[in-house]
């Protein structure tokens, strides 16, 4: 789809979309001052009070707490951890409006839609083979030696692929394309080009959904005895619509589950998660036999405050489990870690001692920090110098490894609680923490470096403000709030003057979407930023000047200066607002121009500053200037004359 056709068929599709109906599907909203804003419980943080809001005016929502926001594409982003291409399609279909001729094209131009088709219909032919089919029997077999019930089985639509390497081709003759068949990788390319031969030969194939419950890949299982060489598991590989690293196996079965227990346990694999929810343990789900990763974790995190993670209680698993911790140790969740006794897998466990078991195991199970420090206690003992500097040091190392740590609360947390527990000082704590961040050999090398873009956004929306930060704030949201003053502010100054990274990647996007559309309204222009760090920035400072009423204030006769106001609101009519705008001697209101000029006049401070050093560097010893250095003098004294008589920025 072209650029132009993308944005003409986004805004229709935006504006045919109701964002307090849309969020009002996931979450309970009440109306605020007569309907003009929504308010409900932000499903991003733990909230207890509501703190989403949700403008219908705007068409955009946002969190005061969390600071997450966005419009109806941003949500569907951020709850269905999708790209903004596949929000569009979702939100389309919703309106009931189709897809532009050559719109729902990707990962080679296959039609989403359509690869949909194909996988789906693929699970209904494994699961029929599993049920009807005679060379099913030995899959049978095995799922009912693993205790699988054929309720479970049906649910969760679990099937067979015969031992023939090209009957689902066959069976998709006069269906679907080869080609089709090979973007969703049922089947794979022989090599030397001598045609293609399916995928999951002679194993029990478990679907895969997103938490759409739409079909994106198997999981297939060999069957015992048949040759294993290429894996005992076997997922489908990456494909335009499967994901593996994104994906939580089982989501879809542990919605309402975990909305009610407000907790998610996580297994390392489809089967066990399996067991669990024939077990009644409708909170479960899996990972598809990968370690659990950081978008597993935000996935969660939008359905569960608390998250456990379930490992064997083998030497493997209590591994695993350490792994976890030093990775995960740093999110803002509740992460706890469930070791299950006697070296047992969860599918063990749940037929030895049942769900009710398994439910007090969770429930009890240690937070990641805690379990870290108890494996450390058993390692070495408490009892001497030498032991309890080695848990300090393995901590301190603990943390110093976790990404984005340093930009977290918690640290300041887990430093105080080691200082509680080993009895040691918290300044010797932070002090023997920054040698370990900072010095070779036990050192431990940063996984991942904070992220600058995130800490600079957190230190604006914490209030952690610098004078810069104020100035070009306060440029920011007029454009931001009253965009059709952008080319007046695009003449005087431009991105690069700039300083804070995020403000300034948000003014040169303003600055390209008005080359591309023209004059924008304060909607059109949050719309047209794909960028979520930067909508969400956006929506903020609209936030900042809508409080300031500053709409108000640009509209004001006010624009020269020293015209007196009309009314008794002090806005002009249109006739004298456009006489006022053609006596402006730059084309701006007041404040734009002043929150211009304020800018400038920073940069010519600036300016001053190296010229001063440089007249301080100059000279031979005799106090006799050169040419260049009395230039520079006459400029520095210029300036000074010009500050004398400026008034104080506003």
């Amino acid at each position: 789809m072209s650029g132009e056709l993308l944005t003409d068929f986004r805004e229709q599709v935006r504006s045919q979309t109701d964002i307090v109906g849309l969020i009002g599907e996931s979450l309970s909203l009440q109306p605020r001052f007569g309907g003009r804003e929504y308010a409900g419980l932000c499903p991003f943080h733990d909230d207890h009070d509501p703190s989403m809001r949700v403008y219908p005016d705007r068409q955009s929502y946002r969190c005061w707490v969390c600071n997450e926001g966005g419009d109806v594409f941003s949500w569907i982003q951020k709850r269905e951890a999708v790209g903004f291409r596949e929000a569009l399609e979702i939100l389309a279909r919703r309106a009931g409006l189709e897809l532009p001729a050559g719109s729902g094209r990707s990962g080679g131009g296959e039609n989403k839609a359509r690869l949909f088709e194909v996988l789906l219909w693929a699970e209904g032919l494994f699961h029929q083979a599993l049920r009807e089919a005679d060379f099913a029997d030995r899959a049978r077999e095995y799922l009912a030696s693993r205790g699988f019930t054929a309720e479970t089985t049906s649910r969760f639509r679990i099937g067979y692929h015969p031992n023939d390497w090209e009957w689902l081709q066959r069976q998709a003759r006069g269906k679907f394309t080869t080609d089709e068949l090979l973007a969703v990788r049922l089947v794979g390319e022989r090599e030397g080009g001598r045609g293609n031969y399916d995928h999951f030969v002679d194993r029990v194939v478990f679907p895969i959904r997103n938490e759409r419950s739409q079909v994106v890949g198997f999981g297939g299982r060999i069957l015992p005895g048949a040759d294993d060489s290429h894996g005992k598991y076997w997922n489908t590989p990456e494909s335009p619509v499967f994901f593996k690293s994104r994906l939580v196996y089982g989501l879809d079965f542990a919605r309402d589950g975990l909305k009610q227990s407000g907790t998610a346990v996580v297994t390392e694999g489809y089967t066990d998660c399996i067991m669990c929810h024939q077990h009644g343990l409708s909170n479960v789900v899996g990972t598809l036999g990968t370690a659990l990763t950081d978008q597993h974790v935000s996935t969660l995190k939008r359905f569960v405050r608390k998250v456990v993670l379930v490992y064997d209680g083998d030497a493997a698993g209590q591994r695993a489990a350490e792994r976890a911790v030093e990775r995960f140790v740093a999110q803002d969740v509740d992460l706890r870690i469930m070791t299950l006794p006697d070296s047992m897998d969860p599918d063990e466990f749940l037929s030895a001692r049942g769900a009710e078991a398994w439910t007090r195991l969770a429930d009890a199970a240690p937070e990641a920090w805690e379990y870290k420090f108890q494996t450390l206690r058993k390692r070495y003992s408490l009892d001497t110098i030498d032991g309890r500097q080695n848990v300090l040091d393995e901590m301190l190392k603990l943390l110093s490894a976790a990404p984005r740590m340093s930009a977290n609360v918690r640290e300041g947390l887990y430093l105080a609680n080691l200082s509680q527990r080993l009895g040691t000082a918290e300044g010797k704590i932070r002090e023997r923490y920054r040698e370990l961040r900072t010095q070779g050999g036990r050192a431990v090398v940063r996984s991942e470096s904070p992220e600058p873009a995130a800490d600079e956004l957190g230190r604006l929306f914490n209030g952690q403000w610098t004078r810069d930060d104020r100035l070009e704030c306060e440029l920011l949201e007029i454009l931001v709030v009253a965009p059709q003053w952008l080319p007046a502010a695009r003449m005087r100054i431009g991105a690069d003057a700039i300083r804070h990274p995020q403000l300034r990647l948000l003014l040169t996007a303003c600055y390209d979407i008005l080359e591309l559309e023209g004059v924008l309204s304060p909607d059109r222009l949050v719309s047209a930023i794909e960028d979520e760090s930067l909508k969400r920035l956006a929506l903020w400072l609209d936030d900042r000047a809508r409080a300031k009423d500053l709409v108000r204030k640009l509209n004001e006769l006010e624009l020269r200066g020293d015209a007196p106001t009309s009314g008794p609101t002090g806005v002009a009519d249109p006739a004298e607002r456009e006489a006022a705008l053609a006596a402006s001697p730059d084309g701006c209101p007041l404040l734009l121009r002043r929150s211009i000029e304020n800018l400038q006049w920073r940069r010519e401070e600036q300016s001053q500053q190296r010229i001063a050093m440089q007249l301080s560097e100059s000279g031979d010893g005799t106090h006799r200037l050169d040419e260049a250095s009395e230039a520079l003098l006459r400029q520095a004294a210029e300036f000074h004359q010009r500050r004398a008589t400026r008034k104080a920025p506003v």
